[in-house]
């Protein structure tokens, strides 16, 4: 914890002043208590922004304060945070012991009423290294302070105040489970279930706390909600739902000459939303919310084969680029139905619904069958040595040298050890392109011509958050720790300069926009931060909950260090240096840990694991259960 450095009832920073409560140091904390019961405690605060927390119904509930005049009503924890994410001056989290807190936003900051008789309050950084609850994480290693700092600053500044259940969207139709795509609701004011969902629900994933997890719940049961409302009852996922209750279940866009016309998203949402209850399911462990989900889940399953033909290849139209026509089958569709089904069959498993389980498997294996087959029945181009990009319906191929459309069948391992080798050499080979910006969605933008580029523009031509992320995945699969530490740091100095807030595109002044600006599309948006927090936490410092431990440890870090999360989800420390690994279990409880150290050295390390464990010479992956507090050090073998 951060030192405040205050005296008793000394007041400066954001609180610019205060009534009828007293201010006493202790320790790195501070307390206020109220003077007069009969009275709130007033606050006022100055040059800042804040959040609520909230416990209700059983859940969690963050309430961003963002509009003039917007007022929340908190009962466990009010944050306090400066406007400048580089701040010199701290962050105040008051935490409530019984009471409430409201707060309302004024011109110049907030006024923060406290109807309790004492309350707790920590000093953080301006944008502070913790989750919601003040769990502290830190990453002491290579380049660790700018990670860390970028880490925040995304979590504090864009991913928590995009949620506005409780506040914006309190009165509309559809209102738990409302996640905004952009701050700048001039520009998007509506939830996106197709695509925006899916990278929402990555990060916030990955954060794990109790709060986030609760959030990514209330996604997932809108999307099936708004499944269930398809006025065609075909449980079609909407590309969006706005303010007013408008869902878009239908989308027809043009191409930029007005010759060629496709779909956008019209399997997207479905076969999304089977990745995202898996995940959900990994992360809590929940066989009640899983069994009482899964016919929904059926029924999404249902739309998707409604779109595959005999042969095993879906036709999906536009999957993830909205201005980019794809009147067809796509590669990166194929893939992506492939792995939903594969994970909706694990599903039925769990539920032990074997004869269900055993059919989604087989329709798994065929879509992955048909991927790998050549074109024009497949989608690997054999004179190429690649996986095309899509073929409309007219049978013509269209390949621009696609990221997804290549890494993913590599990734989810359907593609044929000849076809990964070749795949690996492309991929490698064009890194110059698809790295310009962590990750650019093809080799030859330039290539696309106007029947193929949306009647919107060309910044789908570029990189973007989705795009990086199965890029990121791809790297961990072959343990490319240096590739996937230069994208973060990338990501990490780009939203440096603009107090992390991050554009929907980055075209790097490339090719369509030569006009002096590296971002395009709509401001403040979600899908960098949420992706660099999946990028960072699942992918390079390895952390995640896998359905048959508690945590699962891979580190993909690049140099000695250590790294600590103490959001109950992972409360564990782990160490990196010349003689091994140490891995300490920080919660009270007991706990089962997956070990996979193989990405720590180019070589095949193995360990000893001492006495009091198991002394026995282990592999660089192993499984261990770990008492509260303990820890386990893996010892390099000389």
């Amino acid at each position: 914890m951060i030192s405040t450095g205050r005296s008793q009832d000394h007041v400066d920073g954001l609180l610019q002043s205060i009534e009828n409560g007293k201010l006493a140091a202790a320790g790195e904390d501070l307390f206020v208590t109220r003077r007069n019961s009969n009275m709130p405690i007033e606050m006022i605060f100055t040059d800042c922004q804040g959040l609520g927390v909230n416990r209700e119904h059983e859940q969690w509930w963050v309430l961003p304060i963002s509009s003039k005049d917007a007022k929340i009503s908190a009962n466990t924890y009010l944050w306090v945070l400066p406007l400048n994410a580089e701040s010199q001056e701290l962050s105040w989290n008051i935490e409530l012991h019984d009471g409430t807190v409201s707060a309302t936003k004024t011109e110049a900051g907030l006024k923060v009423s406290l109807n309790t008789d004492r309350a707790t309050i920590h000093k953080s950084e301006a944008r502070p290294h913790s989750d919601p609850f003040n769990h502290r994480f830190s990453l002491k290693i290579t380049g660790g302070k700018e990670l860390e700092d970028a880490l925040a600053a995304f979590y504090w500044g864009t991913m928590l105040p995009l949620v506005v259940e409780k506040t914006m969207a309190a009165n509309f139709p559809y209102s738990s489970g409302y996640v905004l795509s952009t701050l700048k609701v001039s520009s998007y004011a509506g939830s996106y279930p197709a695509v925006d969902h899916e990278f929402q629900i990555k990060g916030r994933l990955a954060m794990g706390s109790e709060l986030d997890l609760d959030v990514v719940r209330r996604m997932i049961e809108m999307q099936l909600k708004l499944m269930n409302d398809d006025p065609e009852r075909l449980s079609r996922a909407p590309t969006s739902v706005q303010p007013d209750g408008k869902r878009e279940y239908h989308v027809r866009r043009n191409s930029k000459d007005n010759r060629q016309n496709a779909a956008m998203f019209p399997l997207t949402g479905d076969i999304e939303v089977m990745e995202e209850a898996w995940h959900y399911y990994e992360a809590r462990k929940d066989v009640p919310w899983l069994r009482s989900n899964i016919e929904n889940l059926e029924h999404a399953a249902a739309w998707i084969e409604a779109s595959i033909d005999q042969y095993g290849r879906v036709w999906s139209d536009v999957y993830y680029e909205d201005q980019v026509i794809k009147d067809g089958r796509e590669t990166q569709a194929q893939a992506f139905a492939a792995y939903a089904f594969g994970l909706l069959s694990n599903m039925e498993s769990v539920l032990g619904r074997q004869t269900k389980a055993a059919s989604y498997s087989g329709v798994s294996r065929k879509i992955a069958s048909a991927l790998t087959e050549l074109t024009p029945m497949g989608y690997w181009d054999e004179k190429n040595h690649r996986f095309v990009d899509w073929i409309d319906r007219n049978g013509k191929i269209h390949d621009h040298i696609h990221l997804l459309a290549n890494a993913l069948p590599v990734t989810f391992g359907y593609a044929t050890p000849i076809q990964a080798n070749a795949v690996s050499q492309l991929i490698a080979q064009n890194d110059k392109e698809f790295e310009r910006f962590p990750s650019f969605l093809s080799a030859d933008i330039a290539g696309y011509d106007n029947s193929e580029i949306g009647d919107g523009g060309p910044y789908d031509l570029s990189a973007a958050g989705r795009y990086w992320y199965w890029d990121a995945a791809f790297r961990e699969s072959h343990n490319q720790n240096k590739l996937l530490f230069n994208q973060l740091e990338m990501v990490a100095a780009e939203g440096m300069k603009n107090n992390y807030f991050m554009g929907e595109r980055y075209d790097m002044d490339h090719v369509y926009y030569i006009d002096g600006k590296n971002a395009h599309g709509a401001e403040q948006y979600y899908e960098y931060p949420n992706v660099y927090a999946a990028v960072l936490i699942s992918k390079f410092l390895g952390l995640s909950i896998p359905v048959d431990a508690d945590v699962a440890v891979a580190p993909h870090i690049t140099s000695y260090g250590s790294v600590e999360l103490g959001t109950p989800q992972y409360a564990l420390r782990y160490s990196y240096d010349k003689d091994g690994f140490v891995l300490k279990n920080l919660s009270d409880r007991r706990r089962r840990f997956k070990v996979d150290l193989t990405a720590l050295s180019a070589a095949s390390p193995h360990y000893q694991l001492p006495k009091g464990t198991n002394s026995r010479a282990v592999g660089a992956g192993s499984i261990i259960t770990l008492a509260p507090r303990e820890e386990a050090r893996w010892i390099l073998a000389r």
